[in-house]
C-alpha cells in the first residue's frame, strides 16, 4: 500500500472511524412498505426500484447524490493491517419481522462487536438475495447483514455472503417460522439463537466506509464483508425468496474510497 494510504487507513478504519449515520440501525434504514407510514412507497424494481429512489424524498436524496453509497464491487483492494472483529453474541429468543422488503430478525441488548476500543451492539439482522455486494463483479445467492451501533449513533455492518451448498442448520430454526405477509411479526420465544451461528468460522473481511443501502441511503456507516462465505440449501434460499422476493441494490460507484482487504488482523 501507498503510504498515503496507509496513513489513511490508520486515521480511518485502525482505530474505528466514528462517523454517525442518522438512519436507525434497528431498521437499516429499512421500513415497512405500504405501512400506512406515510413514507414514500419504495421498492426494488418498477415505478419505485433504486433508480427512483433519490426522487421520491428530500430525506432520500442520498440515494442518488450521494458520493460513498452501498453496496459496492468487492474488487482491487490494498492490503492492511486492521483490527480484528471480536464477536461477543448471545443467544436470543426468536423474533422475525417481514417489514415489507426483507426477513428481519431482531436481537434483544447485550450482544457486541468490539473492532479495536469501539464497541456496538447488534440490533439486528436481516436478508437480500441475491447479494448486494459483488466480489470482482459476481453476486453470491445471498447475502446476511448484522446491523449494530454504538453509543454514539455509529453504524456497523458485517455483510456475510450465502452460496448454495449444504443445508444450514442455523438457518432453518429461522426459515421454518417466516411471517409470510409485510408487517406480520412471529415470536417465538422457546426458539433460542445465536447471529454467530449464520457466520463463518473465519472472520477475515474487506473494509470500507458506505451507506445504508435501502433509503434513506445515509453515509457514514462502517461495512465489515467476511471473505469467507456459509452456505445454505437452494431449498433454504428458495423459501426465504418466496416470501422477500429479490431485494438487492444494484452495486454503486466506488468513487475513490478506499476498499481494504485486512488479511493481516491485530
Amino acid at each position: 500500500m501507498k503510504i498515503w494510504g496507509l496513513a489513511i487507513a490508520v486515521a480511518l478504519f485502525g482505530l474505528g472511524f466514528n462517523a454517525q449515520a442518522e438512519g436507525t440501525a434497528q431498521g437499516h434504514g429499512e421500513a415497512p412498505a405500504g405501512l400506512g407510514d406515510g413514507a414514500p412507497h419504495w421498492s426494488y424494481s418498477g415505478e419505485g426500484g433504486p433508480g427512483t429512489w433519490g426522487t421520491m424524498s428530500s430525506e432520500f436524496a442520498a440515494c442518488a447524490t450521494g458520493h460513498n453509497q452501498s453496496p459496492i464491487d468487492i474488487a482491487d483492494a490494498e492490503t492492511a493491517e486492521m483490527k480484528r472483529l471480536q464477536l461477543s453474541y448471545k443467544v436470543t429468543p426468536l423474533e422475525l419481522l417481514n417489514n415489507g422488503h426483507t426477513i428481519q430478525a431482531t436481537y434483544q441488548p447485550g450482544s457486541t462487536l468490539h473492532v479495536g476500543n469501539k464497541a456496538y451492539a447488534l440490533a439486528q439482522f436481516h436478508f437480500h438475495t441475491p447479494s448486494e455486494h459483488l466480489v470482482r463483479g459476481a453476486p453470491a445467492a445471498m447475502e446476511i447483514h448484522f446491523v449494530h451501533k454504538d453509543a454514539a449513533g455509529a453504524i456497523a455492518v458485517i455483510g456475510v455472503l450465502v452460496t448454495e451448498g449444504t443445508h444450514n442448520m442455523a438457518a432453518e430454526e429461522l426459515i421454518a417460522q417466516l411471517p409470510g405477509r409485510g408487517g406480520e411479526t412471529v415470536k417465538a420465544a422457546s426458539t433460542l439463537i445465536n447471529a454467530r451461528d449464520l457466520m463463518p468460522d473465519g472472520m477475515d473481511y474487506f473494509r470500507y466506509m458506505g451507506s445504508l443501502t435501502t433509503p434513506p441511503c445515509t453515509e457514514g456507516v462502517n461495512w465489515f464483508v467476511l471473505k469467507e462465505p456459509i452456505s445454505m440449501s437452494a431449498e433454504q434460499i428458495s423459501r426465504l425468496t418466496a416470501v422477500m422476493g429479490q431485494n438487492a441494490r444494484p452495486a454503486q460507484p466506488r468513487n475513490g474510497r478506499l476498499l481494504l482487504d485486512a488479511t493481516s488482523t491485530r
